[in-house]
């Protein structure tokens, strides 16, 4: 393979993860509509990445082309919206992939290879971003990394499936494919390396803070420098399955990092600019109001009012008044809005 080649395609990657990263920290996307992110939620996802392909391969390259550019289109809107406002952000979706389509039928290969690797960027950049700001938590990605790397192994390791996919996309406008040659093997990356090697980054910066985020940049451009290495060095020939090495990586700084911090940031507490996670429960200094309005003997002495502000099934703070038992929760630490109540 050729090395400018590979040089090129790993710039590309460091271009995903500098917009993922710029538009992680300058714009609020909106959140779909889903409450919090659960296992069952990251099953789901893996599940869709597996049956894609499968689909994909049983369709006309017309109707595979046609549904990449509906997906690429509604992307890149809701990535742009918040730069732009809706109605222009649509606008420049539409005239993009129409872009596309119209060099594809006049059979500029190479516009067309170009184009579509500019607003893959663009548009992996905005979901990667929406799902770290919408609650998707660095456990969820470390879960997805190690389902895909399983996959990906199989798929792409051990049987001809990914290759063969490639090979049906190839040349297709708005494939998922971040390409920069279409030779054989071609000089490309998949959508669900590229997606991951932009998302763990922004999930690890919420999670525990720049320094992991950008350890998990590094790691994934010395992952990706590495096999790029490998192939212009001959070592190897034939498609690689990235995610079967980047995936135990991410799962390994996911680990440690929980256990450096302590636990993860919630996505409230990351907008609110705090610095770790909340201390866990037993962290917090003992204080005799609280004690005593938990003592199951009854010592708690109603008849004074105090007030006990509870967060996340513990008590947090305790005062005179609702407004200072929530004030002194605050002042204990607590970052999230406590519900209180009579002691």
């Amino acid at each position: 393979m050729s090395t400018a080649a590979l040089l090129v395609l790993n710039g590309l990657v460091l271009a995903a993860m500098a917009a993922g990263a710029l538009c992680f920290g300058k714009t609020r996307m909106p959140r779909p509509p889903v409450g919090r992110y659960e296992l069952p939620d990251v099953a789901v996802m893996f599940a869709v990445v597996v049956a894609a392909p499968l689909l994909y391969s049983v369709l006309p390259r017309a109707a595979v082309a046609t549904v990449f550019g509906l997906v690429l289109c509604a992307a890149l809107q809701f990535t742009l919206a918040p730069l732009t406002g809706a109605g222009r952000a649509w606008l420049i979706a539409v005239t993009a992939v129409a872009a596309g389509a119209v060099l594809t039928l006049l059979g500029r290969s190479l516009a067309v290879m170009v184009l579509t690797d500019v607003l893959l960027v663009v548009a992996v950049a905005g979901v990667a971003t929406m799902w770290a700001q919408s609650g998707m938590r660095s456990v969820h990605t470390a879960w997805f990394a190690g389902a895909l790397a399983c996959y990906d192994l199989v798929a792409t390791g051990l049987t001809s499936f990914m290759d063969r996919f490639a090979a049906q996309v190839t040349g297709l406008p708005f494939a998922p494919l971040l390409a920069v040659t279409r030779g054989e093997p071609p000089v490309a990356l998949g959508l669900g390396d590229l997606l991951l090697l932009v998302l763990f980054p922004l999930t690890a910066t919420k999670a525990f803070g720049r320094a992991a985020g950008i350890l998990a940049a590094a790691v994934g451009l010395a992952v990706s420098g590495a096999v790029g290495v490998l192939f212009a060095e001959g070592v190897l020939t034939g498609a690689f399955p990235l995610l079967t090495a980047l995936g135990p990586l991410i799962v390994l700084q996911h680990l440690v990092w929980a256990r450096v911090r302590g636990g993860e940031r919630t996505t409230s507490e990351w907008r609110a600019g705090r610095p770790g996670p909340t201390p866990p429960a037993g962290s917090l200094d003992p204080d005799p109001v609280i004690l005593r309005a938990l003592d199951a003997s009854g010592a708690a002495d109603p008849a004074r009012g105090e007030w006990l502000a509870v967060a996340d099934g513990r008590v947090v703070g305790a005062g005179p008044s609702a407004g200072l038992a929530r004030r002194d929760a605050r002042l204990r630490g607590c970052a999230t809005v406590p519900v209180v109540r009579r002691a």
